[in-house]
């Protein structure tokens, strides 16, 4: 219905280059979004740790949820866009969107965090194994497992506040500039 709606607006051609141009923005807004939690979350634990550590800018867990972040801009910039193309309309990617976004969130929530709690209670209980004994067992070269994984609750809301600002903002930069 809202493609129709569009197609008397416009041409066909015209169409495309909307939809090319609209997909180009949203995954750059995306995109933005991934960089900027990242280089938010290097401050945040610079500034907690009293130190640069230069790791938190390609890790995964901690405050803000970058998954999270990536998820919200994702649906609020495709809502936005389409609320203003489709002239108050959305169409059927906003609800795929919606709905890979709840299991992405719920999984960093779930099997993320258990997944953390899992390694930390492993590196514990390895402590004492021989470093070569652990990288046999799949421990990796500096002979722990990953503890940074999954998020907590304000971590993942963290994520999302940071995500819908970001996409509100990637919206209205893209709306004013066509």
């Amino acid at each position: 219905m809202g493609m129709m709606i569009l197609e008397k607006e416009f041409g066909v051609e015209e169409l495309l280059k909307l939809v090319n141009s609209r997909a180009l923005q949203i995954i750059f807004i995306c995109l933005s979004t991934l960089l900027l939690c990242q280089i938010f979350k290097f401050i945040f634990f610079s500034i907690k740790e009293k130190k640069l550590n230069y790791k938190y800018l390609f890790t995964t867990g901690g405050f803000p949820s970058s998954h999270s972040a990536l998820c919200i801009t994702l649906v609020t910039s495709l809502f936005l866009f389409q609320m203003h193309d489709l002239h108050g309309k959305i169409d059927w990617s906003f609800a795929v969107s919606v709905i890979f976004s709840v299991i992405i969130i719920h999984d960093a929530m779930g099997v993320r965090l258990e997944a953390s709690k899992h390694a930390k209670i492993l590196n514990h209980m390895t402590s004492d194994l021989p470093i070569e004994e652990k990288e046999e067992l799949g421990f990796g070269k500096k002979g722990a497992l990953k503890e940074m994984l999954g998020h907590k609750g304000l971590e993942v809301f963290g994520g999302i506040l940071f995500g819908f600002l970001v996409g509100i903002s990637g919206y209205f930069i893209f709306v004013n500039l066509i």
